[in-house]
């Protein structure tokens, strides 16, 4: 493990301290406490404030990378070319540059790579990917998705959250999620427009001069037919969250992990949300949480077992470098449009081969 903080404590370390699959035995963080008492935890026979140190080990196959975006490409660089297989914490990186070098580096290497996407390992979205593939709601017409939400006075647990220089963007850093899910829903995009903006918000919110966007518009055409418009704030003391889509056949919404669909030919719209199970996983998490937290954990759980089956030649990569490239792409051109004030083609990229990275 590099990187013991926040990431890693509320979705990571819940699946490390249940699974048999892997053991952690390295842990490393620059603040030494967090790396001791996360080895304690873990059970790990290391822990160092440097990662280099710990990719050097002869007893690490892997590295699971929890930090934040800034330091990405270095470590999984340096991972790769110590011989280990990779996991990173979305955002990938911060430009398709940075992607570019990763990827190559673990192409290079003939270790696994891939990005800790949870969202195509939620029930509630993999169902919404069934009833696409299966053509229930028939052509996309339009998706949509609205993140509205308030981070002005914020305290600075995570400062670098909000600096472009360290966190890439808010497209980058927390849009990304959706960007990813959008393009393994509904396909590749071929057009993007977008605007964004930045509201000065005073108190622990870095100066305009240093701050991120905090708003933003992004409408996304598809290879395959149909546009989305992704709609995001952190400026707003009002908020509103949801998304979904409208096809030639039904359409469907998400909101506060619950799906609501319905089809021309239905009488009445189903609903789907996913019962927690009565089972033995992720039984760390406090009882009084369980509830509210269990797919949040399990479905990061299912990215790193994934990740983990992977390596051991049991599945097909998902979510290789070359996926996590393509979103920050998506993300780079959308910067693009709002500088140019016009759309940005996204090239196609011709299709790689299953591999590693």
């Amino acid at each position: 493990m590099i990187g013991a903080g926040g990431i890693f404590r509320q979705l990571h370390l819940p699946y490390y301290e249940m699974t048999k699959r892997a053991r952690v035995v390295a842990v490393a963080d620059i603040n030494g406490q967090s790396a001791k008492e996360m080895a304690d935890r873990c059970g790990a026979g290391f822990w160092c404030t440097n990662y280099v140190d710990l990719v050097k080990r002869k007893d690490v196959d892997a590295v699971d990378i929890c930090t934040p975006p800034s330091s990405h490409r270095d470590i999984a660089v340096a991972a790769a070319r110590a011989g280990k297989n990779v996991l990173v914490e979305k955002p990938m990186c911060r430009t398709v540059r940075e992607a570019d070098e990763i990827v190559s580096a673990a192409d290079e290497a003939g270790v696994m790579l891939q990005v800790a996407y949870m969202v195509r390992f939620n029930p509630v979205y993999m169902r919404l990917k069934r009833l696409l593939d299966e053509g229930t709601f028939g052509d996309l017409h339009m998706a949509y998705c609205c993140q509205i939400g308030w981070s002005g006075g914020r305290p600075p647990r995570h400062p670098w959250l909000f600096i472009k220089e360290q966190s890439g963007g808010m497209l980058v850093e927390q849009a990304i999620h959706n960007i990813d899910e959008w393009l393994w829903l509904y396909g590749p995009a071929r057009r993007v427009y977008a605007r964004t903006s930045h509201i000065p918000l005073g108190g622990t919110y870095p100066p305009p001069e240093e701050a991120v966007e905090n708003n933003a518009i992004v409408v996304v055409d598809f290879e395959n037919g149909g546009s989305g418009m992704l709609i995001k704030s952190w400026a707003a003391q009002i908020g509103l969250h949801g998304e979904g889509l409208v096809g030639s056949k039904g359409s469907a919404a998400i909101d506060r992990g619950e799906m609501r669909w319905r089809t021309h030919g239905m009488e009445r719209e189903e609903t789907y949300v996913p019962a927690v199970p009565d089972d033995d996983t992720y039984r760390t998490v406090p009882p009084e949480q369980r509830k509210r937290r269990y797919w949040a954990c399990a479905s990061k759980g299912a990215s790193i077992e994934h990740w983990l089956r992977c390596i051991a030649g049991e599945e097909e990569p998902t979510t290789s470098g070359v996926v996590g490239r393509t979103g920050i792409e998506l993300a780079e051109a959308a910067y693009r449009s709002s500088e140019t004030g016009r759309p940005i083609e996204i090239t196609p990229r011709r299709k790689p081969p299953v591999g590693k990275s």
